[in-house]
C-alpha cells in the first residue's frame, strides 16, 4: 500500500482498489472520473450536440464494455485501478450518446440503443453466451475499437 495515504484510508482503499495501490493507478481512475464532465457541461448547457459524433460514442462504449467484462471475467485478476477507468469512461459515454440522441430528437433510437447495449453486455459478462476465447479475442479488439471512434 502506498505510504501517503492516511491510516483511516488504507483498509477501505485497499479493499476496493487492491494492494498494492500505486498513486498513478488511482490517478488514472480518478482522472476516469471527471475527464467527460467538461463535454457533458458544454453539451447541457448549449443544449446541442453538433459536431459530436454518434458512431465515436457507440465504440467507445463497446469497448468499455469489453473491458469491463473481461476484467470481471478474469475473476478480478486486475485491481480495479486496471478496469475502473473502464468503468467511469463508460458511464459518461453513456450519457453523452443519450443526449446525442435526445438532442438529435431520435428518442426512440435511444432506447433501442440503450437495449442494444444493455443486451451486449448482459452477454459479455455471460460465460455461456460468449466464450473466453471470443472474449479475450474481442478484448484485443478494444484499442483498434477506440482508435476508430477517433477517425469522422
Amino acid at each position: 500500500m502506498t505510504p501517503w495515504l492516511p491510516e483511516f484510508l488504507r483498509s477501505p482503499v485497499a479493499a476496493l482498489i487492491g494492494e498494492p495501490c500505486t498513486g498513478l493507478g488511482l490517478g488514472i481512475v480518478l482522472g476516469g472520473c471527471i475527464v467527460k464532465l467538461p463535454q457533458l457541461f458544454k453539451i447541457l448547457k448549449s443544449k446541442s450536440v453538433a459536431g459530436i459524433s454518434l458512431s465515436s460514442y457507440l465504440l467507445e462504449v463497446l469497448a468499455n464494455a469489453i473491458t469491463l467484462a473481461y476484467s470481471f471475467r478474469k475473476g478480478y485478476s486486475f485491481t480495479f485501478t486496471t478496469y475502473g477507468e473502464a468503468l467511469f469512461i463508460g458511464a459518461q459515454n453513456i450519457v453523452i450518446t443519450l443526449l446525442i440522441l435526445a438532442f438529435t430528437e431520435r428518442a426512440a433510437q435511444g432506447v433501442a440503443t440503450n437495449v442494444l447495449l444493455l443486451i451486449f453486455t448482459y452477454a459479455m459478462f455471460t460465460p455461456s453466451m460468449v466464450g473466453g476465447a471470443l472474449l479475450s479475442m474481442l478484448y484485443g479488439l478494444t484499442i483498434p475499437l477506440v482508435i476508430s471512434s477517433r477517425f469522422p
